[in-house]
């Protein structure tokens, strides 16, 4: 199950960075929640959804990768990324780099996701 949960991570990585938001919303439990300092909590697949869309819109060049990608339990995965981006509206470039906790439940659907920006390494 272990090895499912890490190439799920990563799946759904790849369709953020696609920006690819039918596949990112097939990954979601309906009830699911997201955490961030950045911008709260959002609760509902569809309320999570709508938030991507209008960061994505915002950083329309947005380069992410993964750092790493780990095993922490039998239903969650911890991922340390990277990202730089520019904001449309005012032209500020970012870098961020984070940790990335996803939590699965029984059904293999993204239950919780937890953020929190960390120094660069």
């Amino acid at each position: 199950m272990a090895k499912d949960l890490l190439q799920l991570v990563e799946r759904y990585h790849r369709a953020q960075n696609d920006f690819d938001f039918a596949a990112v919303e097939k990954m979601f439990a309906e009830d699911a929640e997201y955490h961030s300092s950045g911008i709260g909590g959002l609760y509902g697949r569809t309320a999570i959804l709508e938030a991507m869309k209008a960061y994505y819109h915002e950083f329309s060049d947005q380069i992410s990768s993964d750092i790493s990608v780990e095993f922490v339990s039998s239903d969650s995965v911890r991922s340390h990324w990277k990202l730089q981006a520019t904001s449309i509206s005012s032209g500020k470039k970012v870098k961020r780099q984070g940790i990335e906790t996803v939590h699965f439940n029984t059904k293999g659907l993204i239950a919780t996701v937890e953020v929190r920006d960390v120094e660069p390494v």
